[in-house]
């Protein structure tokens, strides 16, 4: 399983952006989200992937998790259960967007048994879903090393981590 320290080849080192307490308003309500993710998003803070993927963050001004998660999941939720598979957050046990890109693609943290999580992809472009059983940080390595390849995810091509705030 990849670490945060897997992507400081690929994304330079964390620059430290937030401690545990960024999550706790977030975790109140949604319950507790993976570790992995929680600390690559902690160590590099909000930001884009690749020049197309943008990194949600609980305590970002610019991109922040509360105020896209507000406009976007009823939007997403329509779409439940014949396209998305799954409840969105808010609703309870829905799982959590943690990113989108450039294309208006949202992906997510899908809670699954006993504590896993899984990562979900809405292809807006395509209308089609995906799953992955990768952690956040398995699944950026996977992609920008080019052992993952998402048609429509080009985060490989451009590369990088650019921070937000």
């Amino acid at each position: 399983m990849a670490s945060t320290s897997d992507l400081e080849g690929w994304f330079g080192p964390g620059r430290g952006y937030s401690g545990a307490d960024a999550w706790e308003e977030l975790e109140a309500a949604s319950g507790p989200l993976p570790a992995e993710y929680k600390e690559f998003v902690a160590a590099y803070g909000p930001g884009v992937v690749g020049k197309f993927l943008s990194v949600l963050h609980p305590c970002s001004s610019r991109l922040g998790m509360f105020g896209t998660i507000g406009q976007m999941a009823p939007l997403y939720q329509e779409l439940v259960p014949e396209a998305i598979p799954y409840d969105v957050f808010p609703m309870e046990g829905g799982m959590v967007q943690w990113a989108h890109t450039v294309e208006a693609d949202a992906c997510f943290l899908v809670p699954g048994t006993e504590g896993t999580w899984r990562i979900g992809v809405w292809f807006r472009q395509w209308a089609q879903w995906e799953e992955y059983d990768d952690s956040v940080p398995d699944w950026l390595t996977r992609q920008v090393a080019g052992s993952l390849v998402i048609p429509g995810l080009p985060l490989r091509i451009h590369g990088g981590f650019v921070p937000m705030e």
